[in-house]
């Protein structure tokens, strides 16, 4: 197991906003913000548990409000949940962690004390099995070991002398006053006043002890919006080689309109909008009760308007001279494509490895149900897989040149470009000699004849008929419940909105006599978007 880990103090910012973007953004405007490095969201592009490596978090509350923070980490092949808890900072506290894995197991390791739902067990959060492994219907899918991390402000108690702030604050010693207390504000069934748990978005119910008469007391904790004051880095470390590399992640300020209180007992699949589902990339709970007094919904457009990029650009090498080399690895992260599929039929897909879910619709068959032979509607809406057309160059400007053609007026862009297919939610381009994130599934790109490092513009189209889906509150998919699946059912609405892709290059130097040198380094993307 990776446990000497140490914060890394890279204050590079994610690349600037007219060739790039600003790692904060603000979701509301649909416009780029100040690079503040601040927000009530943030999203790490990429973590990996795989030979040897692991992947840190740290996230600071720099506010003087305490904050309750869901903490989300989806798999790279479809970015279903893989592992989520929640966390509930005090006024400039820091939560810091990493996960590994630990034998045939995944962890989410951490000595912090600060208060969790549910309560921090000895060795960890241990990854569920639900989506640890690939999806068995899809052909060379990948499992959990990598994808990236939501963090996502649930909201702040409207005043730090309500109880939940009281029990989450740090004494002299460092310990929060009342984990327990705290914690019996992510139940279900909440009544105010009355039982423990969520009310809705913005109430909770915690119970109080009277430290006079030892009775306890059921109290309200009322909930508001959460500042843009959330800063979160991470770093990702190999023991094994040494390399460590790590960078601020991508904020988003304003994304929230209101507090996302939900329950961490209960989710979709028990037909629960109010569970631990939510918040999500598209706003809080879409329960038609718990929501009415929090988040909006349909946020995920406005978030696709901020993060959507005509072009990503960075370096590459491949470079190799004795002794010393030089390799990258770009990450390119497409994240809340969940939000784009009929999750109740998706999951049916998941669980029976059957080919249910389909952009064009289907027809249920070899199931031994009563629904073989029913035609499916069109469930896969997702901007995945997009098409990767790649403009390669070298650092003296060459790109790759075809070996024969007719004469051209000069000068031209390069002739002959390689085109691939980003097919998964996290997807790793390679190329160097050797890989950098060992990464399971990657794409290769050439370069042009006989360089070894340069740069390239990488534009990707999506697929056509983009939807992002929202929950029907009340209302299930029977042909889904016939199969075993409570889900609510969902409406797909059509999207314009340009895919989000975020990420970076990761550099590893390597020096085969002295591998106590080697390093490495990321270096988020760049970007162009289109005029508004």
């Amino acid at each position: 197991m990776n446990v000497n880990f140490k914060p890394l103090g890279i204050a590079a910012a994610v690349a600037a906003a007219s060739a790039g973007y600003a790692g904060m953004a603000n979701a509301q405007s649909g416009a780029l913000a100040a690079e503040t490095e601040l927000g009530d969201l943030a999203i790490v592009p990429y973590y990996t548990v795989r030979e040897g490596y692991a992947t840190g978090v740290n996230v600071i509350n720099t506010s003087d409000r305490t904050q309750a923070l869901k903490i989300r980490f989806r798999r790279a092949e479809d970015s279903m949940d893989a592992l989520d808890f929640n966390v509930v900072l005090s006024p400039q506290d820091v939560y810091t962690g990493f996960i590994t894995a630990d034998g045939d197991d995944i962890k989410f390791v951490s000595n912090d004390n600060s208060c969790t739902a549910p309560a921090y067990p000895a060795g960890g959060f241990q990854m569920p099995n639900i989506y640890r492994g690939a999806p068995t219907n899809v052909t060379n899918s990948i499992d959990a070991t990598s994808g990236y991390i939501e963090i996502l402000s649930m909201g702040s108690p409207v005043t730090e002398t309500s109880a939940v702030a009281v029990a989450a604050k740090h004494d002299a010693t460092g310990v929060p006053a009342d984990c327990a207390g705290v914690r019996d504000n992510f139940f279900r069934g909440g009544v105010s006043m009355t039982t423990r748990g969520v009310v809705d978005s913005a109430l909770t119910v915690q119970r109080v002890t009277n430290p006079t008469t030892g009775a306890v007391v059921p109290t309200d904790n009322v909930w508001e919006e959460s500042p843009n004051s959330l800063k979160v880095s991470y770093f990702i470390k190999s023991d094994e080689t040494g390399v460590e590399f790590g960078d601020n992640a991508v904020h988003v300020e304003n994304y929230f309109d209101g507090p996302a209180m939900t329950n961490q007992q209960l989710g979709v699949f028990d037909g629960d909008l109010c569970g631990f589902d939510h918040p999500d990339l598209n706003g809080g709970s879409p329960d038609t009760v718990c929501g009415a007094t929090g988040a909006s919904i349909g946020l995920y457009d406005d978030l696709r308007t901020v993060l959507g990029a005509q072009t990503l650009i960075n370096d590459w090498s491949a470079n190799a001279a004795g002794d010393f080399t030089v390799d990258t690895d770009w990450v390119v992260t497409i994240p809340g494509q969940y939000l784009m599929v009929d999750l109740p039929f998706f999951q049916v897909g998941l669980d029976t490895g059957f080919d249910v879910c389909t952009r064009g619709g289907t027809t249920i068959t070899g199931t031994g149900t009563a629904f073989d032979g029913v035609s499916l509607p069109p469930c896969d809406f997702r901007d995945i897989p997009m098409t990767a057309t790649f403009t390669v160059y070298d650092r003296e400007e060459q790109g790759i040149v075809v070996e024969e053609g007719d004469l051209v007026v000069s000068p031209q862009p390069p002739s002959e470009i390689p085109v691939d297919v980003l097919s998964r939610e996290v997807n790793v381009i390679q190329w160097g000699n050797a890989p950098v994130l060992n990464a399971p599934a990657f794409i290769a790109v050439d370069g042009p004849d006989g360089a070894r490092f340069g740069w390239t513009s990488l534009a990707a189209t999506s697929s056509p008929d983009t939807r992002v889906c929202e929950y029907n509150p009340g209302s299930f998919n029977p042909i889904a419940q016939a199969l075993g699946y409570d889900i609510p059912d969902m409406t797909c609405n059509t999207v314009t909105s340009p895919a989000p892709m975020i990420g970076f290059v990761a550099w590893q130097r390597a020096f085969a006599n002295l591998p106590a040198a080697n390093y490495g380094r990321i270096v988020s993307h760049s970007r162009t978007q289109s005029a508004p």
